[in-house]
């Protein structure tokens, strides 16, 4: 055991690491969960002082307010025995496997399958952290580096504030940390050695798979260009390919060269079709929701100006020295005249508009930006990639910052221009910069050259860049708001950081107890940075039922509740029971929240409120408005709630935990019968499931019956076992029924999903199929070569 720790005394210490970043929610009653939140909204508005709510943060609000709902409602429906296809709770229903970041088949999500909810948040992000550091580890030591190279490597990718930031959104990590591995197994394609073709066609494709199906298609996307651009660096400079002589000269070994080039890149195109059968029935799915979805636009001159106007400021790179010139918002302080407390964060796009922390976070240490810009001074390393690490964090710049590369892919890639913003694409930053950070300290630990310029060139090259982007981000800071915030901090780093890289250059730091110097400082810089950032809770504060809640739950049934929404405010909303929030409760909303659903949807909600559906600050929320329109009842709504008393005809009205809860007692309900002289009865109900809803019917002539759920492809119907149409009938469903006592039957399940499936299981039988015949073909050569001796 003592041996496998010394070869890979990395692996140990990055959980060491991940336990203490996350020791709230490992060693204490916390849970990785974001509740704070909930306080702003009703009705646990109702409950909580201004003063006891966190400062408002949008997208880390989406992990209480979009991804625990979903990975709740995903894990009662695995545990119950049904997969999610459909999400009833939500758009009067939509698809839910279709919606990428449900991330359904991603297999370290089974987490959330065996253990609460709460609890699985920070087991998954802690899981995560370690992969995302030992697979930069692995990358590293492909290159050749020592263990102390890629354990600074991999702390600096997994604690990168890129990563940090995006922590509480469990699909951004569960995809970026599996870059790292999809290079080494990338870059084995192209090294000649006696390794098995198919098995290494066969792992990377797996691993590109898992990647997709971790949730999140803009970085898989980023995951993906980092492979096809290491395979066309690997061609452009083929040392690892010619690395075996094959006794030819002249054009016989240019044409071996040529054939071989092609082999290997119709690997890499094989690899790449495996990886889409494997998470075939996730990409097909969103692919087909994704051409009548509510973004599908043709790209244009305005679209991309909006695109690139929330891209990164310029001014933004004084962060890569001061991470918190703009603030942080996790650094509060108590507003005076509304008594809330609220962030000292001012950040703004490029265009000038509300930014997002995380959007453009690129600190990844100042002892690695100095190891790096160490290893590109001094870039003569064989075989070390530093001209495509150089290059990939160049690219991710020019995308962050909403230069016309962008143009390039939101013009002529199909679904990019409905991706999220440009800052996005920083992951590759945070990948490039940890691994030139640990060529750098490699680079000077071993180098006997005695680098001692190029370290100082490093340091006045830094320090030039420094100055010009700190007094470019002065000038965008509005009036009154310290720019030094952590300035002080930030300074001693530098100094410890640049005497640590001299002494490293002179030979004074390279054994000794003086050699875990630079794994402390990178450690205790990323950490004083990032380890406050992620908000926890008392289990007892996720999603508390209330009176409220339960008395929406006795009236609705299997009928629907409209919460009556207006506002939605960056400074922190004014709501009640906001998209999503329904999904935990069982309750079926007419509100939405996910970045893909039908289109049919939005423009529904658009005419039913008189005007645009989603709030102005996040066009992916659909609100219901107006409960007077005439196409309220269609909806098939029992309960209105809202935070102002309302004029609803006919309508019970009770007051409970500061909301105004309505019954519309005339309302014919989520599902009813039209007979031929115009009168609704009910129906019985047999079924209420997400994939099935079975109704009992009897009539004494003909009927239609009509659900309020929302119509869409997959959907199939039985009248006692034998097929009906669906009909139309606007955004909702009919069917014609028989005079009689009848069984009707609704049940999902698309083509796009089973086509999928089929795929997945062809790709996965295959797989097994190899693996099968390779162990058998082992056991049989030991078999011979027993028999032989």
């Amino acid at each position: 055991m003592l041996p496998w720790l010394q070869r890979r005394w990395p692996l140990p210490l990055f959980v060491l690491i991940g336990c203490v970043f996350l020791w709230p929610v490992l060693f204490s009653n916390k849970v990785f969960v974001p509740a704070g939140f909930l306080k702003y909204l009703a009705p646990w508005s109702s409950i909580s002082a201004p003063d006891a709510r966190p400062p408002w943060n949008p997208l880390m609000y989406d992990s209480v307010g979009q991804f625990y709902p979903w990975r709740k409602f995903a894990a009662d429906s695995i545990r119950s025995g049904t997969i999610p296809l459909w999400n009833p709770y939500q758009f009067c229903g939509t698809p839910f496997v279709a919606n990428s970041q449900s991330a359904v088949f991603y297999p370290l999500n089974f987490i959330y399958y065996i253990v609460p909810i709460e609890r699985a948040a920070g087991i998954n992000v802690l899981l995560h952290l370690i992969l995302a550091a030992s697979f930069m580890w692995l990358f590293l030591r492909e290159l050749g580096v020592s263990n102390g190279g890629g354990a600074i490597g991999g702390i600096t990718y997994a604690f990168s504030t890129w990563q940090v930031t995006w922590l509480h959104l469990p699909t951004f990590l569960a995809t970026s940390c599996w870059l790292p591995l999809v290079l080494v197994l990338t870059r084995r394609l192209f090294v000649n050695s006696g390794a098995n073709p198919i098995a290494r066609v066969l792992s990377l494709g797996i691993c590109l798979g898992i990647c997709i199906l971790g949730g999140h298609l803009q970085i898989a996307f980023y995951v993906v260009l980092a492979a096809i651009l290491l395979a066309i660096y690997c061609i452009l400079f083929p040392a690892d390919i010619d690395s075996q002589d094959t006794g030819e000269t002249g054009s016989n070994r240019l044409q071996i060269r040529s054939r071989t080039l092609v082999g290997k890149m119709a690997r890499l195109v094989a690899a790449l079709v495996i990886a889409g059968m494997i998470a075939g029935p996730q990409v097909l799915s969103s692919l087909e929701l994704s051409r009548q979805s509510h973004r599908r636009t043709a790209p244009s001159a305005a679209g991309y100006a909006a695109y690139t106007a929330y891209a990164v400021s310029p001014g933004a790179l004084a962060t890569l020295f001061v991470p918190d010139m703009f603030g942080n918002p996790s650094a509060a302080v108590k507003d005076s005249a509304s008594g809330r407390i609220v962030s000292t964060y001012v950040g703004q796009s490029r265009g000038g508009m509300y930014f997002n922390y995380a959007e453009g976070a690129m600190y990844v240490g100042l002892l690695p930006l100095c190891f790096a810009a160490f290893a590109v001074i001094r870039r003569r390393q064989e075989g070390r990639l530093i001209p495509y690490f150089g290059g990939l964090a160049i690219l991710s710049l020019l995308l962050a910052l909403g230069t016309p590369v962008d143009a390039l892919f939101y013009f002529y890639l199909p679904g990019f221009g409905q991706s999220g913003s440009p800052g996005r694409s920083l992951v590759l930053w945070a990948f490039a910069l940890a691994a030139l950070a640990s060529l750098g300290y490699e680079k000077a630990a071993k180098d006997n050259a005695t680098p001692v310029k190029t370290a100082v060139v490093s340091f006045i090259a830094l320090g030039l860049f420094g100055i010009c982007v700190y007094y470019l981000a002065l000038s965008q800071l509005p009036d009154g708001i310290r720019a030094d915030s952590g300035f002080g901090r930030q300074l001693v780093f530098l100094a410890i950081s640049a005497g640590f890289l001299l002494l490293l250059c002179l030979g004074k730091a390279r054994t000794g107890a003086i050699a875990i110097a630079p794994f402390v400082l990178l450690i205790a810089d990323l950490f004083a940075t990032g380890i406050n950032y992620n908000p926890t809770s008392p289990p007892g504060e996720v999603y508390p039922s209330t009176a409220a809640i339960d008395a929406m739950r006795d009236s609705a049934r299997h009928d629907r509740i409209m919460p009556i929404n207006r506002n939605w405010s960056f400074a922190g909303p004014q709501a009640i029971l906001p998209p999503n929030g329904a999904m935990v409760f069982g309750l079926r909303d007419v509100q939405g929240y996910d970045s893909l659903f039908p289109g049919q949807y939005k423009d529904f909600m658009n005419r039913l409120a008189g005007q645009d559906s989603s709030p102005q600050e996040v066009g992916n929320m659909v609100f219901a408005k107006n409960p007077m329109s005439p196409l309220t009842e269609s909806t098939g709504v029992k309960t209105v709630a809202s935070l102002e008393p309302l004029s609803l005809p006919g309508a019970a009205e009770r007051f409970v935990d500061g909301i105004y809860l309505y019954t519309l007692s005339s309302a014919r309900g989520r599902a009813s019968y039209l007979t031929a002289r115009g009168t609704t009865t009910p129906v019985d109900w047999l079924e209420d499931a997400g994939t099935r809803v079975s109704l009992g019917t009897m009539t004494d002539s003909p009927a239609t019956l009509r659900l309020a759920d929302q119509f869409y492809p997959g959907w199939v119907a039985t009248i006692d076992g034998s097929p009906a149409t669906i009909e139309r009938d606007g955004i909702f469903r009919k069917v014609s029924v028989p005079a009689g006592k009848h069984v009707l039957r609704f049940t999902y399940c698309p083509s796009a999903f089973q086509f999928g499936l089929y795929l997945m299981l062809i790709a996965f039988a295959s797989c097994a199929c190899y693996i099968a015949s390779e162990f058998s073909r082992g056991i049989q050569a030991r078999i011979d070569e027993a028999a032989s001796r």
